[in-house]
């Protein structure tokens, strides 16, 4: 079967290049894609990350990353897609630019490493990125699959 991987902006962050390139480029500005993945190919609509639910759209954030930047709904209408019509969703992590739109894709499963799951309902205090109110109503629909950690394949895996 052949997939196809679809890269859709749905967000960005703007944020001081130091913090990504340690003692260097101190003070400059930096911005960086948020991308939500759509997995073509198959019976499924299948989505990585569902990105930002109100991405800042600007001139100058296109310009900084070099191209369009969709709301969740323009996003997948790229692809003649609804959030209804979207049947699997992979999470990455659960920060909150990951995650926001998830509530919208009332028929998807979502498939988050139970640690994670952990992880947000009981986040470390100066993390700000893992807010519990992004996954909560649909944990409570029953939509979240909590996916174990796997056993390595490799003894240098963690």
């Amino acid at each position: 079967m052949k997939y196809t991987v679809h890269p859709i902006v749905m967000g960005t962050k703007q944020f001081d290049k130091g913090m990504m390139t340690y003692q260097h480029d101190y003070g400059k500005p930096y911005t960086i894609p948020i991308y939500t993945w759509y997995i073509e190919g198959g019976d499924k609509k299948i989505l990585v990350d569902t990105g930002e639910m109100q991405p800042i759209v600007s001139d100058e954030r296109e310009q900084a990353i070099g191209g369009k930047i969709y709301t969740f709904e323009e996003g997948l209408a790229k692809y003649g897609l609804k959030p209804e019509d979207i049947d699997i969703i992979i999470h990455t992590h659960l920060h909150n630019d990951h995650c926001e739109n998830d509530y919208k894709c009332e028929n998807a499963k979502i498939y988050v490493h139970e640690k994670e799951l952990e992880h947000i309902h009981d986040p470390h205090p100066l993390d700000f990125r893992y807010l519990e109110d992004y996954i909560e109503d649909v944990e409570e629909n029953g939509q979240v699959v909590a996916v174990p950690r796997t056993p390595r394949s490799c003894p240098a895996s963690p």
